[in-house]
């Protein structure tokens, strides 16, 4: 009678931890076809660690695509550069007339420009990015002349900016995932930029003291506690365009798709994809190299700190090349090379400290 129970309490563990393992598998199984058929619900997808550039996943990458608003990013950042937030632009006719979605200015109200990034961003208004292109060098062809200097800086080699709206009737903006995440990327560390895109809800006030109250588009800015800002953007040529980046831990990414019906659900999953998989490897901070070599007479520098993120089964070295007899005209006296499985994947120079 015990041994009978014995074999019956043996099968019963058995059966048990059988559907156990047979639970994970499927599981694994479920979250590898998710994200596969996620990224297959878009045209383009670049999920990019904001940092070092790193691309996690992507689709159609460098595949060409009107931008529709999200172009706006580019706006306000060479806006955020190179304007006095808080100066005041007064609306004109052309402002009032530009169509699409808009924060309602009013002729002749005068409205600063830190607020009119705030509805620019917030609410995608077209009046406000068009205020905006118009005033901060007083030449709105010297404006869209600067977006297009900014993307040739950052390397954004597939990009054209002919508007700051991304209205595509009569001309047009275009753009790629892996160039509008290195644009976001490079944004996300500007200060203002990140309280703007960041900001649920805004309130201002202009000189004739009328208030608006901007409650920020992107729906997941408001739902999803790891999300630290983004854009949203649509027109009937370019479908639906969406940028969105998250924070967790120390890992922040970017996720960019064009052409993707239900994106809201796709960013937060491939979210989802990279804090699950990845982590954020921090090597050195900025600052003064503590490198110990009696032949080497000059004080080493990095202006930048060093991190990089990695899955679990992967390695990451660190090699330092430094010039043993640096001269006087030296500025950047050697390299430091990050490689994965032995592969350089970046490299960060070295300064002289003076």
């Amino acid at each position: 009678m015990k041994k009978k129970k014995k074999i019956i309490l043996i099968k019963s563990l058995f059966f048990n931890l059988l559907i156990v393992i047979l639970f994970f598998i499927s599981s694994f199984k479920v979250s590898i076809y998710s994200v596969e058929s996620l990224t297959s619900t878009s045209r383009s997808v670049v999920l990019m660690e904001i940092n070092s550039g790193r691309i996690l996943l992507e689709k159609n990458k460098d595949e060409i695509h009107l931008t529709a608003s999200i172009c706006k990013i580019m706006t306000a950042i060479v806006a955020i550069e190179n304007g006095n937030l808080n100066d005041y632009y007064k609306v004109d006719n052309d402002t009032i007339n530009q169509v699409g979605s808009s924060i309602y200015l009013q002729k002749d109200d005068q409205i600063k420009l830190i607020d009119l990034l705030y509805g620019m961003m917030l609410r995608s208004g077209n009046d406000a990015a068009y205020l905006i292109a118009k005033n901060v060098f007083n030449s709105y062809d010297k404006f869209i002349m600067e977006m297009n200097n900014k993307a040739k800086e950052l390397k954004m080699i597939s990009s054209s900016f002919a508007n700051p709206t991304g209205l595509d009737e009569e001309t047009k903006n275009y753009s790629t995932a892996n160039d509008m995440a290195i644009l976001m990327s490079y944004a996300m560390k500007n200060k203002t930029f990140r309280k703007i895109v960041g900001t649920k809800n805004y309130s201002c006030r202009t000189k004739n003291d009328i208030s608006y109250y901007f409650n920020n588009k992107h729906r997941l800015v408001h739902q999803n506690e790891y999300v630290t800002g983004g854009k949203t953007g649509y027109t009937k040529l370019a479908k639906r365009t969406l940028v969105t980046t998250y924070k967790k831990n120390d890992l922040e990414i970017c996720v960019v798709t064009f052409d993707c019906g239900n994106d809201w659900e796709v960013h937060n999953n491939l979210s989802e994809y990279a804090f699950n998989n990845y982590e954020n490897v921090n090597i050195w901070k900025r600052g003064i190299l503590d490198i110990n070599d009696s032949l080497y007479q000059v004080t080493p520098i990095i202006y930048e700190d060093i991190s990089y993120p990695i899955k679990k089964d992967e390695k990451l070295k660190c090699n330092i090349f430094l010039l043993k007899k640096p001269t006087s005209n030296d500025k950047i006296i050697g390299k430091i090379k990050l490689l994965l499985n032995d592969k350089v994947v970046k490299e960060i120079s070295i300064y002289r400290y003076y």
